[in-house]
Formats: C-alpha cells, structure tokens, sequence
C-alpha cells in the first residue's frame, strides 16, 4: 500500500443532502493517512431540475458520454487518467462500465447500492448481471438489511462480503435544531402558521414522487378542511403542477436544517404519497409519520421506519387526504416519540469507513498522515 492511499468514490452527481456524509467520512480517513475524492458528473434530466447540485473541493469530473445499446442509451465514464485510486468505490449497477473495467484490473474494487430492485422492475437479466459484477467486487454496500439479503439470498453472495450501513441525511443536526426551538421562537412560528391542520412533504419534484397525487390530496384536504395547508419543499421538473392547488400549498423550494427544523414544529404529519426515499430519515429526526400509499417504488429507507411511523392510506387522493385529516384531528399520531436508534451520518460514515479500511488491511486505531 502507498504512503498515501488514496479512495475514490463515484457518484452521477454531488447533490447537497450528500455532502456532509461524504465530509465525514473524509475526515474520518484523513486522520488514517488516507486521501479521498468524489468523482463525479452533472446531474441531467429530473435530477438537475432539483437545483441541488454541489461542488465541494473535494470532488473531481468524471468524463462521460452517451453509447447506444439497442434500444437504450447507456452512459460510459472514465475517470481522470491520473486518478489511480487504491480502493474504488462505485454504483451497484448492471452496467456500471468503471465497475466492471475496475473487477477486471488491479486495486479494490467496492460497490455501494441498493442491492434489490427498490425503485424500478429492472428485470431477471438484469438482476443476474448485477449479481455477476457484485460477486466480482471485493465487497459490497447496500443501505438496508433488505438489500442484502436480497443480494446473498438471490444472488448468492458471500454474507462475509455485503454489509448494510444504512443511509442518512444529516439527522442528527436537524433533531439538534428541533429541539432548540424555544417558546419565544414557537410564538413567531405560530404567529405565521396558526394552528390548523398541515402537512409537509419534502423531496424532489418529479414523477417518483406522484406530484399529481400530492396535488389532488391537497386540493381535497382544502375542500374539506378550509384551514388546511400542505407545506412542499423541493424543486424539480413538476413544480408547476403546484400552481393547480392554490391555497392548498405554500411551496418552499429550500427548507434545510434550522429552516427544515422549524417547519416540523407546525405540521403533523409528512405526506409522501410517492417514493419515500431518504425523507423517512428526516421524518424520525423529526419524530413525525410519514403518511404514504402501497406505492411499490419507495426505496430502501422506507425500511427504517417502524409501525407508526409509516401509516399506508388508500391509493386515491380524495380517499387519501380524507383518511389523514381524521388521524390528524383524532390525534392518534405518535406524540414524537424520538428514537435514538436513527441513522445518523456518523453511524453511516463510520461503517462505510470501516469497509474501505478493511479493503486496505489498516488495522483498527487511529494512525497518522505522518507515522
């Protein structure tokens, strides 16, 4: 192993939810000797219309380009020829063409994902590829236990070589927040948002999300509560559909940490009638249920929420909207039970280090830059 071993992760872009997860764990191999990069490209489609892009110092371009195969366009990166990283953690994907490149060549080769088709039908031969590339990394991450068990149980991986580390936002901040929140601050909070009933969703603004669902919940909520409001936060491609509900929704494009903290003061309950994805994360810093639809795509995280904490309504917005505003006036809804066993960015940073530590034989314990 060099002097300095260097650890490169690649990503499709640098969104900001991800950028304190990746400063940890930054500093957390920083203090072992060890150098790492994010390499990385611009977001396209529904993800730049999120307007969340992020260029930390640490990041580098990755160069890429459309290839047809049949039917569809597949994107072929290369990474900076001067980029020789020891250990290369990439996308769990069937046609990740670094990854399989890197199976094939020297170095440590680690892919972090999903491990089961959460978000898509991707299809057997799909999955039988992917199951070919991860049996050839030299270990693999995924961000729930159902992820791994799907890949050593389907895909018969070595149990040994997957391990979950969870996904996070940075959670920890944002329960810090909420519950600094004073009586003085709460009387400016109520001040602009009388009690009433109101919902917050927070996420991009595109079809995983069902926007149009959202929209007609919230124009039904209105019709049968007057005083009822939907909080959105997010940007993305279908954030004119808001425009349809009127009064119904206050939209926020950005809401995050202190912002994001406030707002779970005055709501009681996150309406998620789409993918759930990493908002369940936030949900359980802020100790609030996400009210959600048998939607089939909803991401590995959904799996961190327990009874209660995720509460499935009919998949009809009328229906929907209805059903949550007689939980939220029966008041049945948790009274914020915070739990201490959420992800938080230090536990995630702390076991994916652990991964990329094991792949480079340091041992446990502290070493550094100089020894």
């Amino acid at each position: 192993m060099s002097a300095d071993p260097l650890v490169v992760v690649t990503q499709p872009y640098v969104p900001a939810y991800r950028v304190p997860l990746f400063e940890n764990i930054r500093e957390k191999l920083g203090t072992r000797g060890i150098r790492f990069l994010v390499a990385a490209g611009h977001p396209v489609g529904s993800q730049a219309a999120r307007g969340d892009r992020e260029s930390p110092p640490w990041r580098v371009d990755v160069r890429s380009k459309g290839v047809r195969l049949g039917a569809r366009t597949v994107e072929w990166r290369a990474l900076p020829p001067d980029l020789q990283p020891d250990v290369l953690v990439s996308e769990l994907e069937a046609l990740n063409n670094l990854a399989w490149m890197r199976s094939f060549g020297k170095g440590k080769l680690v892919l972090w994902g999903h491990g089961r088709p959460y978000v898509n039908d991707a299809g057997a031969l799909s999955d039988r590829i992917e199951w070919t590339l991860a049996r050839r990394a030299d270990a693999v991450m995924t961000y729930a236990d159902g992820g791994r068990d799907y890949l050593v149980e389907n895909g018969k991986l070595d149990p040994e070589s997957v391990v979950a580390i969870g996904n996070s936002t940075d959670s920890a901040s944002l329960r810090a927040a909420y519950n600094a929140v004073d009586a003085a601050e709460m009387e400016n909070l109520l001040r602009r948002w009388p009690r009433a009933p109101r919902a917050l969703f927070v996420g991009g603004l595109d079809a995983a999300k069902r926007i149009d669902f959202l929209v007609d919940a919230a124009i039904a909520a209105r019709q049968k509560e007057p005083q009822f409001t939907l909080l959105v936060v997010g940007r993305g491609e279908m954030q004119e559909k808001l425009l349809r509900a009127g009064d119904a929704i206050e939209h926020m494009p950005v809401a995050r940490g202190v912002e994001l903290a406030r707002l779970g003061h005055v709501v009681q309950a996150i309406w998620m009638p789409g993918r759930i994805g990493l908002v369940a994360v936030d949900a359980l810093a802020l100790g609030l249920p996400i009210f959600t639809t048998s939607y089939r795509y909803h991401a590995p995280e959904a799996e961190f929420l327990l009874d209660g904490e995720r509460v499935t309504l009919p998949d009809d917005p009328r229906a929907f909207a209805h059903k949550a505003l007689t939980l939220m006036a029966e008041h049945t809804i948790p009274n914020r039970s915070l739990r201490a066993d959420i992800p938080t960015i230090e536990s995630v940073a702390g076991k994916f280090t652990d991964v990329v530590l094991n792949e480079l034989g340091v041992p446990p314990g502290p070493r550094s830059r100089h020894a």
